[in-house]
C-alpha cells in the first residue's frame, strides 16, 4: 500500500469516527446531513501543464480517490457539479454547468465515472454555477458546504462574490471553500471575496488543501468558554450566550453558560466552518469579535466575566424602578426592580431610584462574588382633598432651592402621592382667586408609613 492510499485510508477512519461523535452532540440535530457539493472547473485552461500531467488529470485523480474515501460515511452525502466542460472556448458559452451528479449515498462510482469523461474545452462562468448549486441541495435542514476547484476567475461579467454572500444570507449554504489551482497571485483576490481560499501551486498542496477543508467540514470540534473571574478562573457562569456568524450576523447559536458535572465550563460542538462573533449577556454585556475555531481540536474562548451583586431594597412594597449607569457613563445601563438582586460586572455604577424625590447613589461599587446591599426608607405618604380646581405642587428643598417636584392634576380633586420621608412645601392658588398674591404655602414633614392628610 502506497502513502496515498495508507493516508486516505487513515482519514476514512478518522472521519468515521467524528462524524459520529458529531451526530451526538447536543447542538446537532443527529438526523441532521452534511452535504458537500465540489465545484469543478472543466474549462480550456484546465489542460495546461501542471506537475507531471495537466490539472485536469490531476483534480480528476485527487478528487476520485477524495470520493471513495468519504464515501458511506455518516450523515455525509457528496455531489459534483462541473462547468466549462460541454462547449468549446469559442463559443463563449456562459451557460456552460451542470449537475453530473446528485447528491445521493454511496455514489462515489458515480462520481468516479463522471470525472473520467470530463475533458477541458469552454471558459469558467463561476457565479452561474454558483447560482445554480442552490437547487442541487435537498430541502431540509442540513450542512451545506461548496468547494470550489479552479484555475481561473470568473469569465462571463458575473459577481460570484455577490452569489456566494446571498446564498449564505439566506441560509442556503454555508461559506464557501475556493481552491486555486495555481493561480497567478494578481487575480486570487477576485476568488478571495467568495470564501476561505487556498492556493495551490502544485498537485502535492491541492490534494494536502483539499484534505485539510474535508477535515474541517466532517470532523467535531469542540469549544469551552471560560468565564474568568478576578483571579482569571472560570469559576462564571449562569449566563446567556449567544454565537453569530460573523460574516451574516446571524445567530447560529443561543444558550445559557453551565458547569458541567466536574465543575468545569461545559464543553460545545460548534460547527468550526463559521468565523465567529459572541455576545455574553452580562450586564454589561461583554463581546468577542471574529472567532475563528481550530478543526478537529478543542477550543478555548477566555473573557473577563467577574461578577458581583447588586440588592436595591426597602421596607416598601412600592413597585419602583431603579436606573443603573456605569459611573463613568451618561447611558441608563440596566432597570432594575426595587427589593431585587442582579448580577453585574465588578466595576462602580451610579444608581438612580425612582422615587419622589428621586434618589441618587453615586460609585457604587460592586464586588467579585459579593452582594452589594443598599436600603432606602419606606415613603410616607400625603393625601390631599381640593375645594375646587388648584394650580400648585409639591416642593422640595435642595442645595438651598426649592425645587418643584410634583405638579398637581387640575381636575382631580383627591390626589395621594408617596413622598420620601423629608419636609416639603405645596405652593397652590385656587382657580377661583385672580389675584397671584392669594397663593397658598404649606409646609408638611414627611415620615416613613405614615399619611398627612390636608385640604386645601
Amino acid at each position: 500500500m502506497n502513502k496515498s492510499k495508507a493516508f486516505l485510508l487513515l482519514l476514512f477512519f478518522i472521519l468515521l469516527d467524528y462524524s459520529k461523535s458529531f451526530s451526538q452532540s447536543s447542538f446537532v440535530n443527529p438526523k441532521e446531513f452534511t452535504r458537500v457539493l465540489f465545484l469543478l472547473d472543466g474549462s480550456q485552461s484546465m489542460a495546461n501543464g501542471w506537475d507531471r500531467s495537466s490539472r485536469m488529470v490531476e483534480a480528476k485523480r485527487i478528487l476520485s480517490a477524495i470520493a471513495d474515501s468519504i464515501n458511506g460515511l455518516s450523515n455525509v452525502e457528496m455531489a459534483l457539479r462541473v462547468y466549462g466542460h460541454t462547449s468549446d472556448q469559442s463559443l463563449a458559452n456562459c451557460h456552460d454547468t451542470r449537475l453530473e451528479a446528485p447528491f445521493a449515498k454511496g455514489n462515489n462510482k458515480i462520481i468516479k465515472k463522471k470525472l473520467e469523461a470530463i475533458k477541458p474545452l469552454g471558459i469558467t462562468p463561476i457565479a452561474l454555477s454558483l447560482q445554480k448549486c442552490a437547487n442541487d441541495f435537498p430541502k431540509g435542514e442540513c450542512r451545506n458546504v461548496v468547494i470550489i476547484i479552479t484555475d481561473g476567475t470568473e469569465s462571463c461579467g458575473g459577481d460570484p462574490c455577490a452569489i456566494a454572500k446571498d446564498l449564505q444570507s439566506k441560509g442556503i449554504i454555508l461559506k464557501p471553500f475556493i481552491i486555486g489551482l495555481g493561480i497567478d497571485a494578481s487575480i486570487s483576490t477576485d476568488l478571495e471575496c467568495i470564501g476561505r481560499f487556498k492556493n495551490a501551486p502544485d498537485s502535492k498542496t491541492f490534494e494536502n488543501d483539499l484534505k485539510s477543508i474535508l477535515n474541517t467540514v466532517l470532523t467535531r470540534t469542540t469549544v469551552e468558554v471560560d468565564l474568568l473571574d478576578t483571579d482569571l478562573k472560570p469559576t462564571e457562569t449562569a449566563v446567556n450566550m449567544t454565537f453569530y456568524d460573523a460574516q451574516m450576523m446571524n445567530v447560529r447559536y443561543d444558550m445559557y453558560h453551565v458547569m458541567n458535572v466536574r465543575g468545569n465550563p461545559d464543553t460545545l460542538a460548534l460547527d468550526p466552518i463559521v468565523k465567529y462573533n459572541l455576545d455574553i449577556h452580562t450586564i454589561p454585556s461583554l463581546e468577542r469579535n471574529n472567532i475563528t475555531l481550530q478543526s478537529n481540536a478543542h477550543n478555548k474562548i477566555e473573557i473577563n466575566a467577574a461578577q458581583g451583586s447588586l440588592r436595591i431594597g426597602s421596607p416598601s412594597k412600592a413597585y419602583i424602578k431603579c436606573l443603573i449607569k456605569k459611573a463613568d457613563a451618561q447611558n441608563t445601563l440596566h432597570v432594575q426592580n426595587l427589593n431585587s438582586t442582579e448580577r453585574y460586572l465588578c466595576g462602580k455604577y451610579n444608581i438612580e431610584i425612582l422615587t419622589l424625590p428621586r434618589i441618587e447613589m453615586k460609585n457604587i461599587e460592586v464586588s467579585q462574588s459579593k452582594t452589594t446591599n443598599l436600603q432606602i426608607s419606606a415613603p410616607g405618604n400625603i393625601n390631599v382633598e381640593k375645594n375646587g380646581e388648584i394650580f400648585g405642587g409639591i416642593f422640595y428643598l435642595k442645595d438651598n432651592q426649592w425645587i418643584k417636584l410634583y405638579e398637581f392634576k387640575n381636575k382631580v380633586f383627591v390626589e395621594n402621592i408617596a413622598l420620601q420621608p423629608g419636609n416639603y412645601r405645596l405652593i397652590y392658588r385656587n382657580r377661583i382667586n385672580k389675584k397671584m398674591k392669594e397663593t397658598k404655602v404649606k409646609d408638611i414633614v414627611i415620615k416613613s408609613n405614615q399619611t398627612v392628610n390636608l385640604t386645601i
